[in-house]
């Protein structure tokens, strides 16, 4: 088993780059990244009103969100490009949320999406030490940036929304969409996994399947290489690693 960390209001920036990424017993970060009005690429933290927040990073310039905990995307992966940093960096890149109604307006976003790719893969251009996994739900999105740069290491968020397959170099399962026998199959087509689990009742539970008392020969043969994303670093230590 092995650990990513998800920056999340549980740490300031600063403790979560001063102390959290220097554990030695996690395998990496975890950030969620979007796209504010005047299209800076940022990074913050998702909490329980998810869908008001992501409107208000869409409808706002990022000088009108300084009240929130959110920092520009590029000056972090400088921070740890400088500093030589050798774990995943994982970035969830959160879709522009947009509804349409006129074929203007679905071009308009399209142009949009468009443009969030081509500046993310300026910022990814010299970032050459960084071990960066790039995933989303979106499969337009990961479908934009498949095209723009082949040597990309992309990933697919799986929802209930969208079950068609798409190759990928990994998947993120929530815990809703968790299938052992799936998760089998990919391992073996040489797929990595990751299980991200969002509350303790999430916890327990994934710890019942995998090691407890709801454990299955299958759960044995998947465990040591399945990945867990969670907010609570040693809380997830003593769970699954001790």
């Amino acid at each position: 088993m092995n650990l990513i960390i998800q920056k999340s209001i549980k740490y300031n920036i600063q403790d979560f780059f001063n102390k959290v990424v220097t554990l030695d017993y996690i395998n990496g970060i975890s950030l969620n990244v979007g796209v504010t009005k005047d299209e800076k690429i940022v990074v913050f933290n998702l909490s329980s009103g998810n869908e008001e927040l992501l409107k208000a990073i869409n409808h706002n310039t990022y000088n009108q969100l300084k009240n929130l905990e959110m920092v520009i995307l590029e000056d972090i992966l400088f921070y740890l490009n400088k500093n030589n940093y050798k774990m995943k960096v994982m970035l969830n890149l959160i879709p522009i949320e947009y509804k349409c109604v006129t074929e203007e307006e679905t071009k308009a976003l399209y142009e949009k999406v468009d443009r969030y790719a081509n500046n993310l893969i300026k910022i990814f251009q010299d970032k050459n030490n960084l071990n960066l996994y790039i995933h989303s739900t979106s499969r337009s999105l990961i479908n934009i940036l498949k095209e723009k740069n082949k040597n990309l290491h992309l990933g697919f968020a799986i929802t209930t929304t969208d079950l068609n397959y798409i190759d990928v170099n990994y998947f993120v399962f929530s815990y809703e969409m968790i299938n052992l026998t799936l998760i089998k199959q990919e391992l073996d087509l040489g797929k990595e996994i990751f299980l991200f689990i969002g509350t303790a009742y999430e916890m327990s539970s994934v710890y019942d399947y995998l090691r407890g008392a709801k454990k299955t020969k299958l759960a044995d043969l998947v465990y040591d290489k399945l990945f867990i994303m969670g907010d609570y670093p040693e809380i997830l230590k003593k769970t699954f690693l001790d």
